[in-house]
């Protein structure tokens, strides 16, 4: 078996796993309209199916991966910059929400783990 199946099947198995307990730990906080306390499993978990669905583009190490890897990053950057000034702008003292620091660092991490492999997934279709 390959390098890259045996990623693959790792990630969909730890993948699985970790949506499946997301969503069972978060489903009461979601109902009670509270932030969900572990929505970094979950978003772990979705990040994980996503590299079970990338291990066959990112594994071989050649210039195809590396170039796919580059630019997803490059783009992540500013996906983050992005974030941040949305984050200051509805958490200030005019915005409408309110977020303790914890809550802001669960989101900041959450979209760091799902738009650099979802960005590699579309690369991967286009390169």
């Amino acid at each position: 078996m390959s390098e890259a199946k045996k990623n693959q099947m790792s990630f969909l198995s730890s993948g699985i796993f970790g949506v499946g307990m997301g969503i069972y730990l978060n489903y009461g906080d979601i109902l009670n309209g509270e932030f969900p306390k572990f929505i970094m499993l979950l978003a772990l978990g979705i990040n994980l199916l996503m590299l079970a669905y990338l291990s066959p583009h990112i594994f071989p190490k050649d210039d195809r991966s590396k170039e796919i890897m580059g630019k997803a990053m490059t783009i992540n950057y500013f996906v983050l910059i992005s974030t941040l000034t949305i984050l200051i702008l509805l958490t200030s003292s005019l915005g409408p929400l309110v977020l303790n620091s914890t809550q802001v660092l669960s989101i900041i991490f959450c979209i760091m783990a799902l738009t650099i492999p979802g960005i590699m997934i579309i690369y991967s279709k286009l390169i």
